[in-house]
C-alpha cells in the first residue's frame, strides 16, 4: 500500500510537469516574435524590431524558460516510466534534451540579438540601414533555425510517446493517435512551411495529446 501511494505521488507529479512545459511551449509560440514581414519596406521592418523591442526580449526569455521546464520534466518522465518500458523512455528523454538545447541556443541567439539592438545598432551613423538589417537578419535567422531544431525534437517526442500505447495499453489511444500524427506533421511543416495552418493544427494535437496522457496519469495512474 505505502509503495503504491508513493507510485501515484509519483505519477501525479509527473503528469502536472509534463502539462506545465507543453503549456509552456504553446505560450512562447504565442509570445513569439517576428520582425519581418513580406509586406512590409526594410525601413517599416526596422522600425517595427526597434519600436517592440520589449516583445523581443519577453519571446526569449519566454523560450528560455521552456528550456528549462522540458529540461526538468525529463527526471519526472524518466521515474514515471521506470520498470515499464526497457528503452523506448530513454530515447524520448533524449529527444527532450535534444528540444531544451535547441531552446536555449535560441535563446542565446536571441538575446544577442537583444543587446546588439539596445547597444543602438539601428541608430549607428557609421552603418547604413541595409548593413544593419543584414547583421540582424542573420542574428534572427541563426535564432529561427534553433526554434526549428527544438520544435523537431518535440515532434520526435511527442511521436515516441505516442508509441508508449504499443507497450503500453493503460496508455489513451486517443492520445496516442494525435501525438503520433502531429509529430511527424509538425517536423515536416516545421521545415517545409512554418506558416501553415497545418502547423498550428499539429501543435494543437501535440498539446491535446499530451494533456489527455497526463490527466490520465494524474487521475488513475500507469
Amino acid at each position: 500500500m505505502l509503495a503504491r501511494k508513493k507510485q501515484r505521488r509519483r505519477e501525479v507529479f509527473a503528469g502536472l510537469v509534463i502539462i506545465l512545459a507543453a503549456l509552456s511551449y504553446v505560450t512562447s509560440l504565442l509570445l513569439d516574435f517576428d520582425f519581418v514581414s513580406p509586406y512590409a519596406t526594410l525601413q517599416e521592418d526596422l522600425s517595427y524590431l526597434s519600436n517592440h523591442m520589449h516583445n523581443q526580449q519577453l519571446s526569449i526569455w519566454s523560450w528560455l524558460f521552456t528550456a528549462l521546464t522540458t529540461f526538468l520534466t525529463i527526471p519526472f518522465y524518466l521515474v514515471l516510466f521506470h520498470k515499464r518500458l526497457k528503452i523506448l523512455h530513454y530515447v524520448n528523454s533524449i529527444w527532450m534534451l535534444g528540444a531544451s538545447v535547441g531552446f536555449v541556443i535560441m535563446g542565446i541567439s536571441g538575446l544577442a540579438l537583444y543587446h546588439e539592438l539596445a547597444g543602438g545598432l539601428l541608430s549607428n551613423t557609421t552603418q547604413t540601414q541595409e548593413q544593419a538589417w543584414i547583421r540582424l537578419l542573420s542574428m534572427y535567422q541563426d535564432e529561427l533555425f534553433y526554434r526549428h531544431i527544438g520544435s523537431s525534437f518535440v515532434g520526435l517526442f511527442a511521436f515516441g510517446l505516442g508509441l508508449t500505447r504499443f507497450k503500453m495499453k493503460k496508455f489513451p489511444v486517443s492520445a496516442m493517435i494525435l501525438l503520433m500524427i502531429s509529430g511527424p506533421a509538425l517536423i515536416f511543416f516545421n521545415w517545409y512551411d512554418p506558416e501553415h495552418l497545418i502547423k498550428t493544427a499539429a501543435m494543437a494535437g501535440i498539446l491535446i495529446g499530451m494533456t489527455i496522457f497526463s490527466v490520465r496519469v494524474i487521475n488513475k495512474g500507469l
